[in-house]
């Protein structure tokens, strides 16, 4: 009989996983240091730095960078847990599912940051920062939406 393994729990959905992590944590980063509206050259800091938005953008990719690193850390933590035999499991699938609920929180804050940085940035031509900020709303309303379908259909058969 085949045992039957989720991809969340297999080796490719652990490489990706990881792969996304990494690569939110990359863009996350560099997005700190290339900051929206750039810098005063005088002093180094922020043009935009008592905006709003600004203030968002900043807490917000800060916010997806921990998320995602915290995945990683806990990606390679149980890499080492594993190779020592002492994971099981049921282990296996709690890291599984925490780490995908950090790399989903942190893609979403990366989106806010997103958002928040064009916001701030295009403030100016208020329509096209309206547009913006539409697209990256209705991005997350359509993804909670196909989550929400996604769930609906596990607990149907489930059941």
């Amino acid at each position: 009989m085949m045992k039957k393994v989720h991809l969340s729990t297999s080796e490719l959905g652990i490489e990706t996983r990881v792969l996304v992590a990494a690569l939110v944590a990359t863009v996350t980063f560099a997005a700190a240091f290339t900051v929206p509206g750039g810098y005063k050259n005088e002093q180094g800091t922020a043009v935009l730095v008592k905006n709003a938005a600004f203030a968002v953008f900043v807490i917000s990719d800060t916010t997806a960078m921990v998320l995602s690193i915290s995945a990683l850390y806990i990606h390679f933590y149980w890499a080492v847990m594993g190779k020592r035999g002492q994971v099981e499991e049921d282990i296996i699938e709690n890291f599984s599912s925490l780490t995908s609920t950090l790399t989903e929180g942190a893609i979403i804050a990366m989106l806010i940051a997103f958002i928040t940085g064009s916001y701030a940035v295009l403030a100016p031509s208020l329509w096209l920062a309206i547009t913006t900020c539409f697209i990256g709303v209705a991005y997350i309303f359509f993804a909670s939406t196909a989550y929400i379908v996604d769930v609906r259909t596990l607990l149907k058969y489930w059941k």
